[in-house]
């Protein structure tokens, strides 16, 4: 699956959510390895959507506004929380099979979004989401 492939199909989940698309960063490098990562602002949260070889899922994370761009697997500013750490919403969302087509996994992405992401960005905005990366 391709970064912009992905942003295509949550666009408008995301822009329901109040997010815009603010930067694509692909390809990118994550500890030598390919990656990408998809960075949006909202009105009181940034959201990014990356993916890396070396870790081979793709993660949403959460930060402030005032967090820089960067790959939020490597962290350098210490602002960017994965949702799913942040979220006390529970789901029983099957993971899609390692073959499944990138079809499964994006609707599998989208559901993920829209039963954690409330729960995660309460905690982000409550706590700042300190100690929970």
């Amino acid at each position: 699956m391709y970064a912009s492939q992905l942003a295509r199909f949550l666009e408008t989940t995301l822009s329901h959510a109040g997010f815009r698309l603010s930067q694509l960063d692909d390809p990118t490098v994550y500890q030598g390895r390919p990656a990408w990562a998809i960075y949006y602002a909202g009105k009181d949260c940034k959201l990014q959507v990356c993916w890396s070889a070396r870790d081979g899922g793709i993660d949403f994370l959460l930060a402030p506004l005032e967090a820089p761009n960067e790959f939020g697997l490597s962290n350098a500013s210490k602002k960017w929380h994965l949702m799913l750490m942040l979220s006390k919403a529970h789901d029983d969302l099957a993971t899609p099979v390692p073959d499944a087509d990138d079809e499964a996994e994006m609707s599998w992405l989208k559901a993920l979004f829209e039963i954690h992401f409330e729960s995660a960005h309460a905690a982000l905005l409550s706590s700042d989401g300190h100690d929970r990366f």
